[in-house]
């Protein structure tokens, strides 16, 4: 009975209530158990057990648990000995409470213990344990963050589960749980192990949905360390070879970019606080890669902390955009965007560094060039307050990509630096050191030197450079920091060959020289003093010129009136004398040639600006500054500029002007806005080109309400025998364009009058922007008799054009030069069109000459046609004589411009074409050339050596020789081959 009795639920539930009771009476415990079932083969089932801990907290609770006791003894004698148990709803709290060192669960175990020497500690065993729907909880209260960890959704199965007195140990064969801060571990295993002094986690096998992890973990503390986790917890991992994702690591260190992905192995050592990486291999998805050591120091800082990263680095390879993304608050904020322009970067080396500061010893290789360091920089998040000493090696480090400088390059250096400031305004360093390549405008220049001392505004000290192109030594100072700068230095120049260096296009300009300057002023409007250029030669293509002394001054007297004055025999001498200021001298000078116009309106310039200038310009001079331009004498410049009175007076005087193949012979200028009879006046005694000569050529204009007026009046040919009278006006309309029209004008050439705008209508204008972009052409209209020359057409910057000129019966004998080879003869009719409307072109030409004759030889009608293709490269032609239906020339095919040169493909053929006109071309060598032409000829090749076969009969043919007194006939039917 009594057996039945105890294998009854309620009785076994009443028993283990009991027992509880007696147990928690005799060590001050706190267990409860709702039910208990045990069978007779040992099985237990317990629901709802829950043990509080000595702050009546919970400390384990279990909806349900499921077990096999192993000897009833051990449980008597205090020894939980199970074979399987099953936990559902598992509840582990583990606290630590504010102001105690021990763990809830280390004083719920010394409960046990009654302090006897024989007490034996509390052991509990099983054999395997599974988990369900559990939870574990980590508390100290004693931190500024108490919660360590929070894991819910736990699914466990552990083995040889152990534990004997403050000691547990266990292999956990499959955990997956959800940590507080988000991550969700799907697998974990590890043979784990906990007492007083470390936790160990061995082959610790670890996945969450994007990472996995392998490691052997242990943690090494004293109980009271983890009240200061960050400062006194070590770490002693082994990470082999992981996969790990940074939107894991978020959640314990929010600093890190997301969706990043790391390969890593390393053995990493030290609290959180001071980490140590060693053997570190580190990469990422994008190229990154770190292989050396590396230590962190307050990853977790408090206020009074600050983040410090020292690396020994076998190779870092990495970029500013990588490392932003990485760090992007660490570093985004504080890396210079600068550094962007480095592009890739492979770093050798050991680097320390803060927030603030940073000691780097390092070869870097980048896209830009290579740079070695040996460098310490203090407080490099403050630009005007950074200190930097060291050394810094340059090379083919590309400067220009850095500063964004095109006229910059690549550069080799070393140098030694030593100051303060990154910014214009705190920059404060001495720089000692070579530069043995740096690249500007195009040049590799050498052999550079430096010593000297950065002080913004303020520089002293030398330069040299000793390269093949430019030998130079620079001695003084440049001292802008007072409230006038100081210029105070010696350049002197042994050899700078200017084509060389890329300053000019000549292919010879050479210049040496001594410059002094002595100055003071902080502006090109207040500066005064000295500036002294001695023995100085230039060579040009032309010849070596060499200078005496120049020298140029600026003085001011007590009313603040400015006179510069320069003083050389070679470069010339004058005076400018005024108020007023350079950056303003051109709108002054365009304000002056506006005042000509009534509806000008100027340029807004500040008030009380005048001068008065005098200068005599040397040859000397404008020889090295302008080759192709050539003073026979002295030219002078004098006048006058007032902006308030709107004075302005010029008068140039030059006996010769030579330049770009012409020559101006006794050049005579004068301008008044203020005289009542003419505003400009222009008198040059000949004007010669290659061309056509011009003869007393005089130019006057006056000002009428908003038009400029100009009546010029010339000859021209080569003994002056045609006439120009032309009037013509310029004014601007209300749109601001320039309009230059012609007023009824006439033209004597050839003994024919012409005349232009003969019925002087408005229409023939020229209409133009002032920055000469846009233009209209309306009817310019030049008539003789019945007969008409017609040009109109619009341009539209360079991509569009409507260009038209036309010939209404025009006689080819009164437009042609005379020429004693060549006289023309019939009349010419026709249209030349050139249009164009972005890429597409459409180039067309159609002429027709009316009994045409040429040297009084009689051909016919002349017809011409020629039209581009849309690429304005290639062009055909189609071209015939014909007289009474008779065709006795033609010619047909294209040429096409390629690189350049012309390139011909045309068929010409002749049929009893007249050779008589030819004979003027044979002078008094050669007389009576005669005879008619039939056959065909081929024209390829270029322009210049034009390919040519064919074969030409000649009937009735031949020429008389006067120095032989010789008539040559050939046979009919003679056989002219053309060949190359």
């Amino acid at each position: 009975m009594i057996g039945i009795a105890l294998s009854l639920p309620a009785v076994q539930t009443r028993i283990a209530k009991k027992l509880m009771d007696d147990i928690n009476t005799t060590y001050g415990t706190s267990m409860v158990v709702d039910e208990v079932a045990i069978s007779i083969f040992g099985g237990v089932k317990l629901k709802k057990v829950l043990i509080l801990d000595h702050h009546k907290d919970t400390l384990i609770y279990a909806n349900r648990i499921k077990t096999n006791l192993i000897g009833l003894k051990k449980v008597i004698d205090g020894d939980l000995i199970f074979n399987d148990i099953r936990l559902d709803g598992l509840l582990f709290n583990l606290k630590t409470y504010k102001k105690e060192k021990l763990t809830n669960l280390d004083v719920f175990i010394e409960a046990f213990e009654t302090g006897k020497p024989s007490t034996k500690p509390f052991l509990m065993t099983a054999r395997e344990a599974f988990i369900s729907n559990g939870r574990f909880i980590l508390t100290d209260e004693n931190r500024a963050v108490p919660k360590d960890v929070d894991f819910t959704k736990l699914n466990a199965q552990i083995s040889n589960f152990k534990i004997l007195g403050p000691e547990v140990q266990t292999n956990i064969n499959f955990l997956s749980f959800k940590d507080h801060r988000g991550v969700f571990v799907k697998r974990l295993s590890a043979a784990f192990s906990y007492n007083k002094k470390r936790i160990r986690l061995e082959d610790l096998d670890l996945a969450t949905k994007e990472s996995s992890l392998k490691a052997d973990v242990q943690l090494n503390y004293k109980i009271e360390d983890f009240a200061d986790f960050n400062n006194k917890v070590k770490f002693d991992v082994k990470l082999k070879s992981s996969s790990i994702a940074s939107n894991d690591i978020r959640y314990f260190y929010n600093e890190l970019g997301r969706n990043l992905f790391f390969n890593a192995r390393s053995r990493i050592e030290g609290t959180l606080n001071d980490l140590r990486l060693t053997d570190l291999s580190l990469r990422d998805r994008k190229g990154s890669k770190i292989a050396g050591t590396l230590n962190f120091k307050n990853l977790f800082p408090s206020k009074s902390q600050q983040f410090y990263m020292k690396g020994k680095f076998k190779s870092l390879t990495t970029s500013y955009d990588n490392l932003v993304t990485i760090l992007p608050n660490v570093l985004g904020k504080r890396l210079p965007e600068i550094l962007k322009r480095l592009g890739n970067v492979d770093l050798v080396g050991s680097t320390a560094l803060t927030t603030e500061n940073i000691e780097a010893d390092f070869v870097m290789k980048t896209d830009i060039g290579t740079l070695t360091s040996d460098l310490v920089i203090v407080n490099m998040n403050k630009s005007d307050i950074a200190k930097y000493v060291g050394n810094v090696k340059m090379t083919d480090f590309d400067l220009g990509v850095l500063l964004d400088r095109k006229d910059v390059g690549p550069t080799s250096s070393n140098l030694k630096v030593d100051g303060i400031g990154f910014t214009e305004k705190s920059l404060n360093t001495e720089v000692k050191g070579e530069v043995s390549k740096a690249i500007y405008n195009n040049y590799s220049y050498s052999n550079v030197t430096l010593d000297g001392h950065f002080k913004m505004p303020f520089y002293k000290g030398k330069a040299s450079i000793k390269d093949p192109n430019l030998v130079l030594n620079f001695d003084g100072l440049v001292d802008l920091s007072g409230k006038q700068n100081k210029y105070d230095f010696h350049i002197v120049i042994d050899k700078a060959n200017l084509h060389q260096l890329h300053f000019d296009k000549e292919l010879v300009s050479n210049f040496k020289g001594d410059i002094v300057v002595e100055a003071t002023g902080n502006s090109m409007d207040n500066v005064f003093g000295n500036i002294y250029v001695k023995n100085t030669t230039f060579q040009n293509a032309k010849k070596t010129y060499a200078f005496d002394d120049v020298h140029i001054s600026s003085v001011f007297d007590a009313n603040n009136v400015r006179t510069l004055t320069i003083n050389s025999t070679d470069v010339g001498q004058g005076q400018v004398i005024g108020k007023f200021k350079f950056n303003q001298l051109e709108a002054l000078v365009q304000n002056s040639l506006g005042s000509l116009y009534g509806n000008y309106k100027p340029i807004i310039v500040a008030k009380g600006q005048f001068l008065k200038f005098d200068f005599t310009i040397y040859n000397k001079i404008i020889e090295v500054l302008y080759p192709e331009v050539v003073l026979a004498t002295d030219a002078r410049v004098k006048g006058v500029i007032n902006s308030d009175s709107k004075e302005f007076k010029l008068n140039v005087n030059s006996e010769k002007i030579i330049a770009a193949g012409t020559t101006l012979d006794n050049v005579r200028l004068a301008i008044d806005n203020k005289n009542p009879l003419f505003n400009t006046f222009i008198e040059l005694d000949s004007i010669k080109t290659g061309i056509y000569t011009i003869r007393d050529f005089s130019l006057i204009n006056v000002t009428m309400k908003d038009s400029l007026k100009v009546r010029t009046e010339f000859k021209g040919g080569e003994n002056g025998e045609d006439l120009y009278n032309l009037n013509l006006y310029h004014t601007i309309d209300k749109n601001k364009n320039n309009v230059i029209g012609f007023s009824k004008s006439d033209i004597k050439f050839k003994n024919y009058v012409w005349n232009l705008n003969e019925v002087d209508t408005k229409s023939n204008q020229i209409i133009f922007d002032k920055n000469l972009k846009n233009f209209a052409i309306n009817d310019i209209v030049l008539t003789h008799e019945d007969q008409e020359i017609d040009l109109r057409g619009l341009i539209k910057g360079n991509n569009y054009k409507e260009l038209h000129l036309n010939f209404k019966g025009v006689d080819l004998k009164k437009i042609t030069p005379s020429n004693n080879q060549f006289a023309f003869n019939g009349n010419i009719s026709g249209e030349v069109n050139f249009d164009q409307d972005g890429l597409v072109y459409k180039p067309t030409a159609s002429i027709v000459v009316d009994r045409l004759k040429i040297n009084d030889v009689f051909f016919g009608n002349l017809n011409f046609d020629i039209q581009g293709d849309q690429s304005f490269k290639k062009f055909t032609i189609q071209s015939n004589l014909e007289n009474d239906g008779f065709e006795s020339f033609s010619t047909n095919g294209h040429f096409e411009i390629v690189n350049k040169e012309t390139i011909l493909d045309l068929d010409i053929k002749l049929d009893k074409f007249n050779l008589a006109f030819l004979s003027p071309v044979g002078g008094e060598v050669i007389k009576n050339i005669r005879g008619l032409a039939s056959g065909n000829t081929k024209v390829q090749g270029t322009l210049a050596k034009p390919d040519i076969n064919g074969r030409l009969y000649l009937e009735g043919a031949g020429m008389i020789i006067p120095y032989l007194k010789v008539d040559y006939e050939l046979a009919d039917r003679t056989i002219v081959d053309l060949t190359n």
